[in-house]
């Protein structure tokens, strides 16, 4: 067989796993989206990452391959490989994918609960505490604003009380 031909086989074979491995990568997403709840904004994100990871995929494909040459039997060739895993391997991967990480992230939760509880619970205490002080400060501001209130106002009547009789007594002719 001709060299040229089995570096045209080998280039095909290429551009039919860049088509599966692309596609496989996009299941990843599908099923990180389907274990972890994505908004429009990170999907979009996502999306836009994703297609200029591939197209960096291709264009490097293209260029060490084919010297850069586009040529249609490799863009067949990628979307074969796209289509064959698609068809065969995509749907159990996606399904039974997204079961294993929606189990692995609840065990990831229940561990990460398990050992929140001591955190959990002193700070429960601390903030007990903390009400409890909050409570007795408050107290304490009210009686001292009460007592300071009080010294103010008796103050003010002694002043006031020593200044009426100090005018009283120029009034009346006295001093």
């Amino acid at each position: 067989m001709s060299p040229f031909i089995l570096e045209e086989g080998w280039f095909l074979l290429y551009s039919v796993l860049l088509g599966i491995g692309i596609t496989f990568v996009y299941d990843c997403l599908r099923i990180c989206r389907r274990v972890v709840a994505h908004g429009v904004f990170w999907v979009s994100l996502e999306d836009m990452v994703y297609w200029i990871f591939v197209s960096c995929c291709v264009f490097y494909l293209l260029y060490c391959e084919n010297n850069g040459v586009l040529r249609w039997f490799a863009v067949m060739g990628t979307a074969l490989g796209m289509f064959l895993f698609k068809k065969t391997l995509s749907p159990f991967w996606v399904r039974y994918g997204s079961l294993l990480f929606g189990q692995v992230r609840r065990a990831i939760r229940f561990v990460r609960r398990l050992c929140m509880r001591p955190v959990r619970a002193v700070g429960r205490f601390a903030g007990k505490k903390a009400a409890l002080m909050d409570r007795k400060l408050r107290q304490t501001a009210r009686i001292l604003k009460k007592r300071l209130t009080v010294g103010v106002k008796m103050f003010k009547i002694t002043l006031y009380g020593h200044r009426e009789n100090g005018q009283r007594g120029k009034r009346n002719g006295k001093a």
